[in-house]
């Protein structure tokens, strides 16, 4: 099971290795108003994104076996998965559609994505520590 649950957060630290950098192009070709309205999502693609995703996968699948232990909980990375990835992609879409003239999104409509992806890590760290501790 751990297998699975760590491919999938090597493949989405792929998706998000190719999406930060391309904000990154963009905010420099366009310049101007666009700087500001990548910024905070390009940030969180590659640190959040690209190398947390990257660290969850390799960890999930080596971390138990170097530590001679089975995985906590099979269940815990799905939801982890799924709820860094909702989170992640959430705060950009609003922090980018926040940043539009009259735009319907405000940027106070981030917090509830960035607590999914609190809450995901918060669950990532209790079921390493039972795994690795226990």
């Amino acid at each position: 099971m751990q297998e699975g649950a760590g491919k999938f957060f090597i493949l989405a630290s792929f998706f998000y290795l190719a999406a930060g950098p391309l904000m990154g192009f963009l905010m420099a070709y366009l310049r101007g108003k666009w700087v500001l309205r990548l910024m905070a999502a390009h940030t969180h693609f590659n640190i959040m994104g690209w190398v947390s995703m990257m660290i969850f996968g390799f960890s999930y699948n080596f971390l138990p076996v170097l530590a001679g232990k089975e995985l906590y909980s099979d269940t815990l990375p799905y939801v982890h998965f799924v709820l860094g990835n909702v989170g992640l992609l959430g705060m950009g879409f609003v922090w980018v559609g926040s940043r539009f003239p009259k735009s319907p999104i405000k940027p106070k409509a981030v917090w509830p994505f960035g607590l999914m992806v609190f809450i995901s890590f918060i669950l990532y760290i209790f079921n390493m520590i039972m795994t690795l501790m226990f």
